[in-house]
């Protein structure tokens, strides 16, 4: 069977794209999933809970897939979603625009009709937010912690940072700025929400012109000259062939541009060592990768003041700044509080102040290991290697540290600790019987008096280093703040969208790769420069903004693309 719409990867965008191509019921779509299903009538309950469970299940992850954060650093484990709504499923929930200077910075490479006038509809089209006055008409629930339910040490940093000149800011997606909110979260009531759950309904699923086809792993596109026809994939270990009229890769920064590659659209040179026949030399494709990296602080927190222990809750605040430094754009700086750290009885006993440089210049790459599709990618983020970024890192570190020795933030916590990188909220989690030993021992240390529970976390914290005690700031170095960096689950850029004299770019406005016909990128791999948020939301969006290019209802390509069966030749 040919379809009219192939869509390789069911994640954040490749779910949208399914809904939106098959609601007219015109158009024939097959979306094909590494992973997983997760009907809506038979969602794991880890991926629902609203406590990021799902993070800790590594069956929802390619497995093995590793990267390089600093160059000349080892490669070390780096998760990648391979389940039906992909970092939807698994992420910490964060549901962040971003600032209008991504979007013009995209605009300026090259990125037409995605300035942030163009772009806000979109949010909204995607956005159920129900903390608006207005009536929200998107589908994806977005909620707040009301401040009521907020940690003790959450109200506190909200009057230090006023103290600092960060105001309170209520809605920080319809008003981006410096300041203090209450994080958005993609969650309804008590369900998170995912791009499975929200677009992947049971009425789009009824559709008799979707086809749904998970566990099945596309391996290369196939061709016919420079025309796609289809793709080769693995389902239950058999070879098949996937034929289409017109192909859309939705596989995320890191495997989208792994397709492409072994698809023979990449640098001709690197082709070629690998035995690859080259279709498109395109040298864009692998490269421009960018990344958020972070840091964590660890506090302890008295008996009073804790999250209530019945509310799954992760995420609660944030605080946006301006590092101010030249050339580097406004809102650049991200700081963040977590309300517990696992959902046992002890992860309300410690908090997390999480600092962040959102808006790096540093640029990695995707190569190829091989051209078997069996051997994951090279994942290079190459971190830091542009000199206006290692500065930042340390200026958001340093204003986290500055909050937590306010006076009214000290009270609020007993110790602070700098954790070491890498150290996030799966080292305070195992499963089974030894998860729950280890959580029944760390109740007991967290609520023992000062020196024995500073002596059981310095002995838990291997590499942890106490910043804060009782108000008193600790020494800590530059270079220690550095080495505690890790990145977060944001890749984006490697199949830039961008002019096609810019050997950058790797797709057109229209979301076409160049040099190729009937081939389309469509997610975070597209966006030209990364944006000052978590990239859940922005993907969404994209990936609406696509549905529409993609169907010629918008922009300079409509009149050539049409939205009917005929002029779509199918």
């Amino acid at each position: 069977m040919e379809f009219d719409f192939l869509i390789i990867g069911g994640g954040s965008a490749g779910a949208v794209l399914a809904a939106r191509l098959s609601e007219s019921g015109e158009h024939s779509v097959l979306l094909v999933e590494a992973g997983e299903d997760t009907p809506p009538e038979d969602t794991p309950a880890d991926i629902d809970d609203t406590f990021p469970r799902s993070t800790l299940n590594p069956d929802y992850f390619w497995p093995g897939l590793q990267a390089t954060v600093v160059a000349g650093q080892a490669p070390r484990p780096y998760p990648q979603a391979r389940i039906m709504g992909g970092g939807s499923s698994i992420m910490g929930m964060f549901t962040l625009r971003g600032v209008p200077s991504d979007y013009e910075r995209w605009v300026a490479a090259g990125a037409t009709g995605l300035s942030w006038s163009e772009v806000v509809p979109y949010f909204r089209k995607v956005e159920n937010d129900h903390d608006r006055n207005e009536a929200s008409k998107g589908v994806y629930p977005i909620r707040r912690m009301p401040e009521k339910e907020w940690p003790a040490f959450v109200g506190a940093m909200q009057q230090a940072a006023a103290s600092r000149g960060y105001p309170s800011v209520a809605d920080i997606n319809e008003t981006p700025r410096d300041g203090f909110f209450a994080m958005p979260v993609s969650r309804d009531a008590e369900v998170r929400s995912t791009s499975a759950r929200s677009y992947l309904t049971a009425q789009v699923r009824s559709g008799k012109n979707l086809t749904i086809m998970a566990a099945t792993t596309v391996t290369r596109l196939q061709f016919e000259g420079t025309k796609v026809v289809g793709a080769q994939a693995i389902r239950q270990d058999q070879a098949t062939t996937l034929r289409a009229r017109r192909v859309i890769v939705s596989a995320g920064a890191i495997h989208s541009p792994a397709i492409l590659l072994r698809s023979g659209i990449g640098d001709a040179d690197e082709l070629t060592r690998l035995g690859i026949p080259v279709v498109v030399d395109r040298q864009g494709v692998g490269r421009n990768l960018q990344n958020h990296g972070y840091q964590f602080y660890a506090l302890t927190l008295p008996r009073v003041g804790r999250l209530a222990q019945h509310l799954r809750r992760f995420v609660v605040a944030g605080v946006r700044a301006s590092s101010g430094l030249p050339g580097c754009p406004e809102s650049d700086l991200l700081l963040f509080m977590l309300g517990r750290v696992s959902g046992r009885s002890f992860g309300t006993d410690i908090a997390m102040l999480g600092s962040a440089l959102y808006s790096p210049f540093s640029q990695g790459a995707v190569t190829l290991a091989s051209a078997d599709p069996e051997v994951n990618p090279r994942v290079d983020f190459r971190m830091l290697s542009d000199p206006r970024d290692a500065g930042r890192m340390v200026m958001a570190a340093r204003l986290a540290q500055s909050l937590l020795g306010d006076p009214v933030v000290a009270s609020s916590y007993g110790e602070a600790y700098l954790l070491p990188s890498g150290m996030a909220v799966n080292q305070f989690n195992k499963s089974g019987l030894q998860g729950a030993l280890l959580a029944a021992s760390a109740k007991i240390a967290l609520n023992a008096p000062g020196p024995v529970r500073r002596f059981a976390i310095s002995r838990a914290m291997a590499g942890g280093k106490l910043l804060v005690k009782g108000g008193e700031e600790g020494a800590v170095s530059d270079a220690e703040l550095l080495a505690s960096m890790a990145p977060m689950g944001h890749p984006v850029g490697t199949c830039a969208m961008g002019r096609a004299d810019d050997p950058r770019a790797v797709v057109d406005p229209a979301y076409r790769v160049y040099g190729v016909e009937n081939l389309f990128v469509v997610d975070a791999s597209i966006m030209p420069v990364i944006p000052s948020a978590n990239t859940n939301l922005p993907t969404l969006m994209v990936a609406e903004h696509a549905a529409d290019r993609i169907l010629g209802k918008v922009g300079p390509f409509a009149s050539k693309q049409g939205n009917t069966r005929r002029e779509l030749n199918v």
